[in-house]
C-alpha cells in the first residue's frame, strides 16, 4: 500500500510529463495565452524606453504635440498589456477550472472501481483530500500561474540584455543583486521544502479527524466524550497554528530580503549616476529608465520565488494523485470474461480459502453448493467467517485458494455486471443517501421507473412509511435517513434490494438490530420475496432461518455443520448449541 500522505512534491520530469496530457484539446487556448506572454514581454520592454524619450526628449523641447504624444503613447501601451493580460488570466482560467473538474471526476470514477481493500487501508478522509484539497492545488499547474513564471523569466531576459547593451557599468550593480534571489529561491525550494511537507501532514490529519469525529457526534454526547474530542481537535489545531506561525515567520523573513534588496541596487544606481548625469555622460532618463527595468527584471523574480512554494505543493498533490490512480484493484476483471450469464442450476463453494492477512487464514477448505430457488441460512460465532463467504460472492475479494462458480461459470470469468446483475446483498449497516424516496430505492439510477419502485414498496407492505410523509415517494431524506426510525430505514433498505429484483439475494445479519414486532413484519414480507429465489441469510437471529433449505453452520473458517433445522439440532452438536442458547434451553 503507497503512502498517501508521506510524499512532497519534487518538480520532476516524469511528473511534469504525466501533467502535460491533461492539456489535450486545450492548444489553441494555450497558443493564444503564449502570444500575449510574448507581446507583452515586449511591451513591458518597451515602455521604460519610451518613458525615457518622454524625460530626455519631449518634456526638454517643450513642445505640448511631442509630450501629449509619447504620453498617449505610453498610456496606451500600458493599458494595452493591462488589457491582454486581465483577457489572458480570464482565458486560461477557465481552462484551469474544467481541467481540474475533470481531474475530479476521472478520480472519482477510477476510486469507486477500486476493490474493497483499498477502502479498508485507506481513511475517508484521506480520500476527501486526495480528490478535493490535492486535485484544487494542481490549479496552480493549469492557471495563469505557469505563463506567468514563463512571462517573468522572458522580462529578466529583455531586461537584462537592454540594460546590457545601454549602459553595462549601471547594469553590473543590477547583476550584484541576483545571487540574494538565488540565495533566497534555494531557501524556498530546497530548505523549506519539509516544512511544506510537515504542513500538508498537519492537514491531513486535522481532515481526517474531523470526518471521523463529526459522524460520531451522537456517540460521543452518549458517552459523555465531547470535551474530550473538542481538547484532541485544540490540540492538533494548537500544533498546527504553532508550526504555521513558524513557517509564516521563515517565509516573510525571505520575502524581505528579496524585496529590500532591489532599493540598495537602486540606490546604489542613483549613487553613482550623480556625477554622470553632472557630467551629461548619461541622462536622468536613462537612469529612470534603470530603476524601471530593475522593477521590471526583479520583481518577476520576487514572483517565482513566491510561486515556487505554490508550485512545489502543486507539484505534491499531483504525485499523490498519481498514486491514486495507478492504484490498481486488486480483484480485477479479466479481458475475456463473459458480460451475461445465465443462473440454472446451483452456486458451488469448491475448497475455498481465504485470508485477510496471508499469517491469519479465516476461510479454510471450505465447500458447500446452494442450489437454484434454495434459501440458505449460514451461521456461527461473531467472526467465523459468515460476512466473509458474502463477500466472496459478491466477489469484494477473491479466495486465495479454491473456486467459486455458478452453473459451472468461475466468478473470475464474469464481469462485475455480470454478477452483480444477479445478485443483491443488504447489509446490517444501512446507507441511505441524502435525496428523495425514490432515489433512495432505485439508488439514483434514472433507468429504473417509478413502478419498479413501488412493487417493491408493496410486496414488503411499507406503503404506510412512505405515506406518512406529505410528499409520499417525493419526501427529501435526511443524511442516513435521520428523519426515519431504524426499523423503517431496515424496511426501506429491504425495499431497495427488491426494486431491482435479483435472482439470488444475500442478507448479511439483517434483521439483527430490529425489534421483535418490526422482525416479525419483515418475515412475513421475506417469505413472499424469497419463493422463487434464490437467498442466502447471514444471522445470529436463528428463528428467521428455521424453515432454511440448507444452514450451514461456520466455527473459525471451517465448515463444521450442514443441513435442515432438524437435521443439525438432532445432531446435539454446535448447530443445538446455539439453538439452545437463544432459546434458554439447556
Amino acid at each position: 500500500m503507497r503512502d498517501f500522505h508521506g510524499q512532497e512534491g519534487k518538480i520532476t520530469l516524469s511528473t511534469f510529463r504525466r501533467v502535460l496530457p491533461f492539456f489535450k484539446g486545450y492548444g489553441k487556448i494555450l497558443f493564444v495565452a503564449v502570444t500575449i506572454v510574448l507581446i507583452n514581454t515586449a511591451l513591458i520592454s518597451a515602455l521604460p524606453l519610451v518613458f525615457r524619450e518622454m524625460l530626455d526628449n519631449a518634456i526638454p523641447s517643450k513642445e505640448m504635440s511631442q509630450v501629449f504624444s509619447v504620453g498617449l503613447l505610453y498610456l496606451f501601451m500600458l493599458l494595452t498589456q493591462g488589457a491582454m493580460d486581465y483577457l489572458r488570466a480570464l482565458y486560461v482560467g477557465f481552462m484551469g477550472i474544467e481541467i481540474i473538474n475533470n481531474i475530479k471526476i476521472m478520480m472519482l470514477k477510477h476510486v469507486i472501481r477500486l476493490s474493497l481493500p483499498f477502502f479498508n487501508k485507506t481513511g475517508t478522509g484521506t480520500l476527501i483530500s486526495r480528490i478535493e484539497s490535492d486535485s484544487q492545488k494542481l490549479f496552480m499547474l493549469f492557471s495563469d500561474v505557469g505563463l506567468q513564471i514563463l512571462g517573468a523569466v522572458l522580462n529578466l531576459i529583455t531586461s537584462i540584455v537592454i540594460m546590457s547593451i545601454i549602459n553595462f557599468k549601471l547594469s553590473l550593480i543590477v547583476f550584484a543583486i541576483v545571487p540574494i534571489y538565488v540565495i533566497g529561491t534555494y531557501l524556498i525550494f530546497k530548505k523549506m521544502k519539509p516544512m511544506f511537507k510537515k504542513d500538508r501532514e498537519l492537514y491531513a490529519r486535522i481532515l481526517g479527524f474531523l470526518n471521523e469525529h463529526i459522524k460520531a457526534i451522537p456517540l460521543l454526547r452518549n458517552l459523555n466524550s465531547l470535551e474530550w474530542s473538542i481538547d484532541k481537535f485544540r490540540k492538533l489545531n494548537e500544533e498546527k497554528w504553532k508550526f504555521e506561525m513558524r513557517l509564516h515567520l521563515m517565509q516573510q523573513i525571505v520575502w524581505f530580503l528579496l524585496l529590500i534588496a532591489p532599493q540598495f541596487a537602486i540606490a546604489a544606481i542613483l549613487y553613482k549616476s550623480v556625477n554622470w548625469v553632472y557630467t551629461g555622460t548619461i541622462t536622468i532618463g536613462t537612469i529612470w529608465m534603470f530603476i524601471q527595468y530593475i522593477n521590471a527584471a526583479i520583481w518577476p523574480l520576487i514572483m517565482i520565488s513566491e510561486q515556487i512554494g505554490e508550485v512545489q505543493r502543486a507539484f505534491g498533490s499531483a504525485e499523490r494523485i498519481f498514486d491514486i490512480l495507478d492504484t490498481e484493484r486488486e480483484v480485477k476483471e479479466h479481458s475475456d470474461a463473459v458480460d451475461s450469464i445465465v443462473f440454472n442450476n446451483e452456486i458451488k463453494f469448491d475448497n475455498v480459502s481465504f485470508a485477510y492477512d496471508p499469517n491469519k487464514p479465516v476461510l479454510k477448505n471450505i465447500s458447500f453448493t446452494i442450489k437454484k430457488g434454495m434459501k440458505v441460512g449460514i451461521v456461527g460465532p461473531t467472526g467465523s467467517g459468515k460476512t466473509t463467504i458474502m463477500a466472496l460472492l459478491s466477489r469484494f475479494y477473491d479466495p486465495y485458494e479454491g473456486s467459486i462458480t455458478i452453473d459451472g461459470i468461475n466468478l473470475k470469468q464474469m464481469t462485475f455486471k455480470a454478477l452483480r446483475d444477479k445478485l443483491n446483498l443488504v447489509l446490517q449497516d444501512i446507507y441511505l443517501f441524502p435525496g428523495n424516496i425514490t432515489d433512495n430505492l432505485r439508488v439514483l439510477r434514472s433507468d429504473i421507473d417509478l413502478s419498479s419502485v413501488k412493487r417493491a414498496v408493496e410486496i414488503m407492505g411499507i406503503d404506510d412509511i412512505i405515506q406518512k410523509f406529505q410528499n409520499g415517494y417525493d419526501t427529501e431524506l435526511s443524511e442516513d435517513g435521520g428523519n426515519l426510525s431504524f426499523g423503517e430505514r431496515q424496511l426501506l433498505s429491504f425495499a431497495r434490494a427488491l426494486t431491482f429484483d435479483p435472482e439470488i439475494l444475500i442478507m448479511d445479519e439483517a434483521t439483527s438490530s430490529v425489534d421483535p414486532l418490526t422482525e416479525a413484519r419483515i418475515q412475513s414480507s421475506m417469505d413472499k420475496l424469497f419463493k422463487g429465489r434464490t437467498s442466502i441469510v447471514i444471522a445470529h437471529r436463528l428463528s428467521t432461518i428455521i424453515d432454511a433449505d440448507l444452514i450451514l453452520v461456520i466455527v473459525n473458517g471451517i465448515l463444521k455443520e450442514q443441513g435442515t433445522h432438524e437435521e443439525l439440532y438432532n445432531l446435539n452438536g454446535v448447530y443445538h448449541k446455539l439453538y439452545s442458547a437463544q432459546n434458554m434451553e439447556v
